[in-house]
């Protein structure tokens, strides 16, 4: 009997890629002339021998010819591109990106044009597409790649970021990159040049704090970050790489300008908008603690975008900040349900689904003191993320709360054998805390050759606190052998500073106080505790140094900055003083004194109306420090009665008394 045959050929992958229309690319007239069957692999390089052999092996055999251009390498980069049959011409530096990429787009000579940095590599699954796309006719369309960058996050393990680039394109003198930086392809000079999502992925290297910091590429772009919107003002990418680099540096201001002027240029919304809305949120919601702000930017973010991860996420860590817990859940669980869609997106973090999103939701209940079902989600973090130290500490510390003390002290304990001198060091914490203190000195004193003497230090200094707080014997040898070891530890000298003070030791307590003031500092609580002496000793300069040294290694520490801001205010640097106290989280212990000192500076300038705000919002504070807030309310109410403000005097004194 016949046979009915279903051809299902026709729509297949496979099908359209021998059609000429891999990925939906469109087909070319018939009048378009084709170059040469191949792809052209265009680059830019200056002192890549880190990276650059591996990435031209991972092309190895796909691409056709490689057209490179160096840029003043002075190592053995030229060397290794001719191992792998480069064409390399040398051109000096300009400040220009596009410039330099378009240099090496001059060189190609096949029908696609693939262009790779040094420290990218195509992912070996994406070999066979590349492949297929050689023999493809081409029309004026570009591919979208798959960038998955590898970047250093609070895991404790290596996490990705993707986004996704016209990195392959016909060949063609009508494509060119413009901007001197982020430079981005063009048809005909101006044109936005159609563009096909592709799954080809290519795995970045370039993005972890080692690599960043030992190429300063930070500093070298800030100059051409601003030249790029001085030169392309009504470009909105420029706008939005500027806006996003000033935010991630500090400047909220310029970041938010930036951001605002982006969105209000006229024209379709572009691939970037979305992680625009994030930057621009987070800009106000954290720089300016306006979390209200900052979600009903995410909300219009949504509209344009309502499946994007990080928007899902960060509209979720906002209500949790808010308190708003189960809506922030809701929002968090919408996040990993999205995590199919994201490779749709121009930047996606990709650890929001597997790991993040989870752990947030485990710290709401965790607030809320429910630890059992918090633990479901530490457990599911971990799960998806098992070489996380810090996933692996959270979840023990949650199994201790839940009174699940067999499964705390197993993760404890595979925290000391996988998880290097921290893991050690919460273990010996865990011990002491379950008051098994001769078990946790036996640990610290068998290991004392595998750890460092900063870890040796930190667990001496534990022992000391525990020896006092249970009367165990004498505190002060731990103490003062931890110091041997730094002596400028700023957690040791407090302790013995106070432990001298208590046994009225006057003479120890001196020469401890003496000494410390020229011991060499590390960390910041050294920092904390040299800018606290020095104040003590009203060295308001030295201190202001003091402080500032510390915030280098630590930006937003609350006693550093509070440090810094006290300092400043008793030298007349009223300014300094108020952008240090900005600085401080309102969820940070020290944000009612700092509140309070920020009263004082607006008080003595004669601005009564903004200390009374500020106090009013120190009084909003959730963990509020109640002594500090009534000194600064009652002080205040004396220079409004001073003022003949009567009625507002009493309302503060009211305030205070509260």
């Amino acid at each position: 009997m016949p046979l009915e045959i279903v051809d299902d050929y026709r729509d297949s992958a496979f099908a359209r890629a021998q059609t000429g229309l891999l990925f939906n690319l469109p087909a070319p007239p018939p009048e378009r002339d084709q170059l040469p069957a191949g792809i052209s692999l265009c680059m830019i390089v200056k002192n890549e021998e880190r990276f650059l052999a591996e990435c031209l092996e991972s092309v190895r055999g796909v691409v056709d010819e490689i057209c490179l251009v160096d840029t003043g390498s002075t190592d053995r980069t030229i060397e290794i591109a001719r191992k792998f049959g480069a064409v390399v011409i040398d051109r000096p530096w300009r400040d220009d990106f596009s410039w330099a990429r378009n240099e090496s787009l001059n060189l190609a000579t096949r029908r696609w044009t693939l262009v790779l940095d040094a420290d990218e590599e195509v992912a070996p699954e994406s070999l066979a597409l590349l492949r297929a796309l050689r023999e493809t006719p081409a029309d004026l369309t570009a591919v979208y790649l798959q960038i998955r960058n590898l970047v250093d996050d609070e895991s404790g393990m290596g996490s990705t970021m993707s986004h996704i680039l016209p990195r392959i394109f016909p060949t063609t003198p009508r494509i060119r990159y413009r901007n001197v930086i982020h430079e981005n392809v063009v048809l005909d000079g101006n044109t936005h040049l159609p563009a096909i999502v592709s799954p080809i992925l290519v795995l970045h290297k370039g993005y972890t704090k080692a690599v960043l910091d030992g190429r300063g590429k930070n500093d070298r772009n800030k100059p051409l970050l601003e030249r790029a919107i001085r030169e392309a003002s009504g470009d909105a990418f420029s706008w939005f790489n500027f806006g996003v680099s000033a935010i991630v540096a500090g400047d909220i201001d310029a970041g938010i300008d930036a951001l605002e002027r982006m969105f209000a240029m006229d024209g379709p919304a572009r691939a970037f908008y979305a992680m625009g809305y994030v930057m621009l949120a987070t800009a106000y919601g954290e720089g300016r603690h306006d979390l209200e702000k900052g979600i009903a930017l995410l909300d219009e973010g949504l509209e344009g975008s309502p499946g994007h991860p990080n928007i899902l996420f960060t509209k979720g860590y906002f209500l949790s900040l808010l308190d708003r817990y189960d809506e922030a859940r809701e929002w968090y669980e919408k996040a990993i349900a999205s995590r199919g869609d994201a490779r749709l997106y121009f930047l996606v973090d990709d650890e929001i689904a597997i790991w993040k999103a989870p752990l947030n939701i485990a710290a709401t209940y965790a607030k809320q003191g429910r630890d059992a079902d918090a633990l479901l989600w530490y457990e599911r973090a971990l799960a998806n993320k098992p070489e996380s130290a810090l996933l692996r500490a959270l979840a023990a510390r949650a199994y201790e709360r839940a009174g699940r003390v067999y499964d705390a002290e197993r993760m404890f304990r595979e925290a000391a054998e996988l998880d290097g001198n921290g893991g050690f060091i919460a273990y010996v914490n865990y011990l002491m805390r379950r008051r098994r203190f001769h078990e946790a000195f036996e640990q610290v004193e068998r290991r004392r050759e595998s750890i460092d003497d900063r870890t040796y230090g930190t667990l001496l200094l534990s022992a000391a606190v525990a020896t006092r707080e249970e009367k165990l014997g004498d505190a002060e040898g731990y103490a003062v052998r931890a110091l041997e070891l730094a002596s400028g530890d700023g957690l040791a000298l407090g302790f013995l500073d106070d432990l001298y003070a208590a046994r009225s030791a006057t003479q120890k307590r001196a020469d401890l106080r003496a000494r410390e003031l020229t011991a060499p500092l590390l960390r910041p609580a050294d920092f904390a505790r040299r800018s606290h002496r020095l104040l003590e000793e009203q060295r308001y300069e030295d201190a202001l140094s003091a402080a500032r040294a510390g915030l280098a290694l630590t930006p937003e520490d609350g006693v550093l900055l509070y440090n810094a801001a006290l300092s400043a205010a008793r030298v007349g640097q009223d300014a300094d003083a108020i952008e240090h106290l900005s600085g401080i989280s309102p969820k940070d212990t020290h944000a009612t004194v700092g509140l309070a000192l920020r009263a004082e500076i607006e008080r003595r300038s004669g601005d009564l109306d903004a200390a009374v705000a500020t106090l009013v919002r120190a009084s909003a504070l959730e963990d509020r420090n109640v002594e500090a807030l009534r000194g600064a309310s009652l002080g205040l109410a004396s220079a409004l009665l001073a003022a003949g403000r009567i009625e507002d005097a009493g309302k503060l004194a009211a305030l205070a008394l509260a």
